[in-house]
């Protein structure tokens, strides 16, 4: 009688502790490949079960694999393209899922080149946090601190393929230089594109930083919105309508790391000096007519920022 009191004891305490409810999320791998004349793809990517996850990362491999198909039937090359994603399970407990994807082509230049994907997801819901709505404006500056640190350490040199620059570029307080990351419970660890901070012969590079040195800068609420700029001193109606939605808000502050990378990467004052100008009319283009829609702030600030975010996207 006194033992089964003990074991119903140790059972409530787990399920009240929540140690019952840490069983990862069972992850069952999907693959799909295609070889032609063309171009040969070779994708994978997990599935969970849990739905908003699943779609966003389906959506997300079969929208590369199209895209690459496409590119590969409009190339002139007579060699064919070939591409291939594989993943990794970065976390997988009661609180956060991840995926750190690595893509990999081969187009017919002087080498294969690879680049990755991380997707973090806070569970139940399965929303996916971005890392500056985990971090504050702070604890990005704090994490590029550390980062290029590390990076001056385990590149430089006399021999090293990189220089103080390009890291300072690649691993700047902007948080699109960090959006491939994993949090664990301990540690954040964040991995570079080649080229990002070295030559593509150093290839990527990935650095951990234990959490409790950054810990303090985390945002107390990851899935409140957040902008290019602080939504405390909200002040005219277009920043509080941005402060008002979380995917408005994302669209401002994507916007936000677009522009600051562009002027970080410009060439010249001059490329610098045009970019800032229309960047500023842009800015009074948006006021000027979402002030003055007939409709809300909200439907009218929407497709601005997509378009201008495309701009950026394709200016060269």
């Amino acid at each position: 009688m006194k033992t089964n009191f003990i074991l119903v004891a140790i059972l409530f305490w787990f399920a009240s502790s929540g140690v019952a409810n840490a069983a990862p999320i069972k992850v069952v791998p999907q693959n799909f490949k295609e070889t032609k004349a063309q171009y040969s793809i070779d994708f994978s990517y997990p599935r969970t079960g849990n739905r908003a996850i699943d779609k966003m990362l389906e959506d997300w491999a079969r929208g590369l694999a199209q895209d690459f198909v496409t590119d590969a039937k409009n190339n002139d090359d007579k060699r064919a393209w070939a591409g291939e994603v594989t993943y990794e399970i970065g976390r997988n407990d009661s609180s956060a899922f991840s995926v750190v994807f690595t893509y990999y082509t081969n187009t017919g230049g002087a080498h294969p080149n690879s680049m990755f994907e991380t997707f973090y997801f806070l569970l139940p819901d399965g929303y996916r946090a971005e890392f500056a709505e985990i971090f504050t404006p702070r604890g990005i500056a704090r994490i590029s601190d550390i980062s290029i640190a590390i990076l001056k350490r385990d590149l430089g040199g006399p021999d090293g393929m990189t220089d103080t620059d390009w890291i300072k570029k690649g691993a700047g307080a902007n948080a699109r230089n960090f959006a491939h990351f994993v949090l664990l419970p301990t540690e954040l660890v964040i991995y570079f594109d080649a080229y990002q901070v070295a030559a593509y012969a150093a290839g990527p590079q990935e650095v951990r930083i234990p959490l409790s040195q950054v810990r303090d800068t985390m945002r107390s609420n990851v899935r409140a919105p957040a902008a290019s700029f602080d939504c405390r001193l909200a002040r005219s109606d277009v920043e509080h309508a941005i402060c008002s939605s979380r995917d408005l808000a994302r669209l401002d502050r994507l916007l936000g790391e677009a522009y600051a990378n562009k002027l970080t990467w410009a060439e010249d004052d001059a490329k610098r000096s045009a970019l800032r100008q229309t960047q500023r009319d842009w800015l009074k283009m948006r006021d000027a007519a979402c002030l003055r829609a007939g409709t809300s702030l909200q439907t009218c600030l929407t497709p601005f920022y997509q378009n201008r975010l495309k701009v950026l996207s394709d200016e060269s």
